[in-house]
């Protein structure tokens, strides 16, 4: 029952398949997108905010170092959602 599990303080975020989760790593990831499913939503905010400093700044030439960045971080993302997904089960 619901309410058992509230009281057992077991309600997080909906465990969701890995398929989906590398879906939306491909196509929402450096916007952070695979964060937020996961629960990471700390760094998902991060990721977006880089997003968004990469834009602003790409006349400046600095928008591509700060793109760099975000792209290494989003292909080490790729080889730890296995580890996220096995510490949600």
């Amino acid at each position: 029952m619901a309410i058992d599990r509230y009281r057992s303080n077991e309600v997080g975020p909906p465990v969701v398949s890995t398929v989906v989760v590398y879906v939306v790593w491909f196509f929402l990831g450096t916007l952070g997108g695979h964060r937020f499913i996961t629960g990471r939503v700390g760094s998902g905010v991060l990721m977006l905010l880089m997003q968004g400093v990469g834009w602003l700044t790409w006349w400046f030439g600095l928008g591509f170092i700060v793109w760099g960045a975000l792209a290494l971080w989003w292909l080490i993302d790729a080889l730890l959602i296995p580890g996220w997904m096995a510490e949600r089960r």
